[in-house]
């Protein structure tokens, strides 16, 4: 069949339409990409300042010191304190039946005379010392608080376990344990400052210094821990044995230092870059980075005060964009700024 003229014409016009528009439509998505692309960057003063490195942890308040007494159910005579109770150091806890202690006791009266009767003196300092034993185990009869303290808990025998216990903590002085990452154990030091609160009463912060950090770490379930442990210098009844403590410590600090924002940096293989405004000219700049925080970092050389600096500017897809210079290493440096690259805090 043969096309007529007219109708190849009007196919060849309709191809051209579509091509133009088809133009049109790669221009105008390649200027609304452009306009996507558009990079704005702020600007920030280097300023003289204070920065913290802080670090936050988890732990339990603590008593002084403990003690669990064990002991025999079926000896049990009377049981003098609840749990709950306060006591002083010597008061009885728990009278136990003396009756084989008794016994025991008098068998070793009796053997001591024996033996001094008969004039043996290795004999008679044998005896001389089962009887010491035989009256400390009478006196233990009677379980008295070794020191001052609460009574926490009093277990009963289970079919576990034939025994009973009692738990006395000493709370006449508290002290906060907390677990520490091992990854960071290391910037972790006795005198440094922290920060506590205490769950149960989020409404007051408590100033403590680390005392102790352990010599060994420990597994806690998933988590190689080391702990750390502060002093708690308060005397605060709302204050518990066991509440659970979030606590602040700062691992380093600075004072009265020039500061840069963290926006501002980016770490690359030759050091920490920034990048200065220079008479309207945005110049990459080394510099040395000291104390971070999340928000500023210390500078420590390659600024001075009043210096003018960009922050991080990056497209609508979120990358850095970059434009040839050849006073930056390397070639490429970011315009505005830099990307938070590998190590940015």
């Amino acid at each position: 069949m043969k096309i007529k003229r007219t109708t190849w014409k009007i196919i060849i016009t309709v191809g051209v339409a579509a091509v133009v528009v088809a133009v049109a439509l790669v221009l105008l998505l390649n200027r609304f990409g452009e306009k996507e692309a558009t990079v704005t960057a702020q600007t920030f003063t280097v300023e003289r300042g204070d920065v913290k490195n802080s670090l936050v942890v988890y732990g339990t308040v603590q008593p002084k010191q403990e003690y669990t007494f064990t002991f025999d159910g079926d000896r049990i005579d009377e049981m003098l304190v609840s749990v709950g109770a306060r006591v002083t150091e010597g008061q009885a806890l728990v009278k136990l039946d003396p009756s084989q202690q008794e016994l025991a006791l008098l068998q070793a009266e009796r053997a001591l005379a024996e033996a001094k009767a008969g004039g043996a003196r290795a004999d008679v300092k044998e005896k001389d010392v089962a009887l010491k034993i035989a009256q400390a185990n009478y006196d233990n009869a009677t379980l008295k608080a070794p020191f001052a303290g609460v009574v926490t808990e009093i277990n009963q025998a289970t079919e576990s376990s034939g025994s009973w216990s009692l738990l006395l903590i000493d709370t006449s002085e508290l002290y906060l344990e907390v677990q520490i990452d091992q990854l960071d154990a290391p910037s972790v030091a006795a005198g440094q400052s922290a920060t506590a609160t205490i769950e149960p009463l989020p409404d007051k912060t408590w100033d403590v210094k680390i005392t102790e950090v352990a010599g060994m770490a420990e597994e806690v379930g998933n988590s190689t821990v080391v702990v750390a442990t502060t002093s708690f210098p308060y005397s605060d009844p709302l204050v518990l044995v066991g509440y659970t403590v979030e606590m602040e410590i700062t691992t380093a600090s600075a004072t009265d230092v020039l500061l840069a924002p963290i926006s501002c940096l980016t770490e690359t293989p030759r050091g920490w870059i920034v990048t200065k405004v220079v008479n309207g000219q945005a110049t990459p700049q080394v510099v040395m980075v000291g104390v971070k925080s999340d928000t500023y970092a210390e500078i420590t050389s390659g600024l001075k005060e009043g210096d003018v600096l960009q922050s991080v500017a990056k497209s609508a897809t979120g990358s850095a964009t970059t434009q040839q210079n050849s006073g930056f290493p390397g070639g490429d440096m970011p315009i505005g700024g830099f990307g938070g690259g590998p190590g940015m805090p």
